[in-house]
């Protein structure tokens, strides 16, 4: 997970890049990663759900749910969702498989 209270979007997409070709180089395709968890430092995002969906990623797993938010998915039992990153990049895109924890 990079370090999302940068400024710009950019940062956050180097860092996560970086991260996946060291894994890439010393792992091998089988060390990347392809589940995502956000852990919400400062709220979570369409545009970085869109660009985990881009980057490769297959799901992403957040947490720190507003308390309401959570309770009313766990009694419905919709904790689990497909979030649309983006409505102007053609499907499947920008979704991404999200759950939250």
């Amino acid at each position: 997970m990079g370090d999302e209270a940068t400024t710009h979007y950019a940062p956050s997409i180097e860092q996560l890049a970086l991260g996946r070709r060291f894994l890439r180089r010393h792992l091998g395709s089988c060390g990347v990663p392809r589940v995502a968890w956000q852990i919400d430092p400062f709220g979570h995002s369409r545009e970085m759900a869109a660009i985990f969906a881009q980057m490769g990623y297959d799901g992403l797993f957040v947490g720190r749910v507003d308390y309401q938010d959570k309770a009313t998915r766990e009694s419905s039992r919709q904790l689990e969702m497909l979030w649309r990153g983006s409505d102007d990049l053609a499907q499947p895109t920008a979704d991404i498989f999200t759950g939250g924890t």
